[in-house]
C-alpha cells in the first residue's frame, strides 16, 4: 500500500455506505473549513502527585492517521484515555468539534459514541457471541432495531475477515480474531474518530499482521485514527504524522519519511536506533 501523504484530505470519509454512516454535520463543517476535529491545548494529567502528561498540544484533523510512538511510560496511553474521558484531564484542555469536553453542558455519552477506542486487551464480553458483542452498543445505546444492528454487524464481521465466526464465543477465537471483533464493535457505533491503544501488543507475532491489515483498510477509507503502536514499519507506512513522546511530552512530530529517515532530536534518534536494531530480522544480522 502506498502511504498517504495528504494531511488534510478533501474527502476524508470515503466509506462503504453499507457499513458506515455519513460524517456528522459539525465534523463535516470542520472538514470544509479546515478546522481540527480534536484540539488539545497544554494538556496536563497528574496521578497522586505524579505528573504523567506535561503540557501536550495537538490538533487532529478529519481523515488524519496519527501514530503515537515512544518508550513505555511516556504517557501515550494516558493521552488516549484523556481524549476518550476514561481519565479526566487536570484542566479544560481538549475541544471536540469546537466544544470543551469538560464543560458541564457537554454531552459525554454522545461524545463517546463518536470517539471509539480499541484496547490492547480486547475487552469482549466472554458470555456473548462475536456478533452479539458487536450489536449490543448499537441496540442499547443508539436504539437501533436489532435486525438492522445484526445486518450491520454481519457486514462488519465480513469486513474484518470473520464472516464464519458470527456465533463464536471469545474463548474460541485467537487473539488476533478477538481484536478484529473488537475493531468491528467499535465501528458499529459509527464513530468519527478511532483510538487504538497498542492494538497488537498482546498478540503472538503471527497474529499481528491480520489486525494491522484491518487498520490499513480503515486508513484507506479515510477514518480519523490515533494509534499508539510499537510497530514502526506499520507507523511509517500508514501514518500522515508521527508523534514521538517521552516523559509526558511531545518531543518531536513530523511526516513519517522525515521522522524515520532524519529525526530532528537526539532523543528520537536514540529511540529509533534501539527499536530498529530490535526489529532487524535475525537472518540479516551478523553471525
Amino acid at each position: 500500500m502506498n502511504k498517504k501523504t495528504t494531511v488534510l484530505p478533501e474527502d476524508p470519509r470515503k466509506r462503504d455506505p453499507d457499513i458506515f454512516t455519513e460524517i456528522s454535520s459539525k465534523a463535516g463543517e470542520a472538514v470544509r473549513q479546515g478546522r481540527p476535529l480534536i484540539e488539545i491545548k497544554d494538556l496536563h494529567k497528574t496521578f497522586n502527585g505524579l505528573e504523567v502528561l506535561k503540557g501536550i498540544s495537538l490538533d487532529v484533523h478529519p481523515g488524519e492517521v496519527i501514530s503515537i510512538i515512544g518508550p513505555s511510560g511516556s504517557g501515550k496511553s494516558t493521552l488516549l484515555r484523556c481524549i476518550n474521558l476514561l481519565e479526566t484531564p487536570d484542566d479544560h484542555s481538549i475541544l471536540f468539534e469546537g466544544e470543551d469536553i469538560l464543560s458541564p453542558r457537554f454531552a459525554v455519552p454522545e461524545y463517546r459514541k463518536k470517539v471509539g477506542m480499541v484496547f490492547q486487551s480486547f475487552n469482549l464480553f466472554p458470555l456473548k457471541t462475536a456478533l452479539h458483542n458487536i450489536t449490543m452498543g448499537p441496540v442499547m445505546l443508539n436504539k437501533e432495531p436489532r435486525h438492522e444492528a445484526e445486518e450491520k454487524g454481519k457486514r462488519l464481521m465480513a469486513r474484518v475477515g470473520l464472516s464464519d465466526k458470527l456465533d463464536a464465543y471469545p474463548h474460541a477465537l485467537s487473539g488476533g480474531q478477538q481484536q478484529r471483533v473488537a475493531i468491528a464493535r467499535a465501528l458499529a457505533m459509527d464513530p468519527d474518530v478511532l483510538l487504538f491503544d497498542e492494538p497488537t501488543s498482546a498478540l503472538d507475532p503471527e497474529m499481528i499482521g491480520e489486525v494491522l491489515n484491518v487498520i490499513r483498510d480503515l486508513a484507506r477509507d479515510g477514518m480519523t485514527m490515533l494509534v499508539v503502536t510499537h510497530e514502526m514499519g506499520f507507523a511509517r507506512e500508514v501514518s500522515d504524522r508521527i508523534i514521538f513522546m517521552d516523559d509526558g511530552r511531545i518531543v518531536e512530530e513530523g511526516e513519517p519519511e522525515q521522522f524515520f529517515s532524519n529525526p530532528g532530536t537526539e532523543r528520537a534518534r536514540e529511540f529509533l536506533s534501539k527499536i530498529i536494531r530490535k526489529e532487524t530480522p535475525r537472518r540479516f544480522r551478523r553471525r
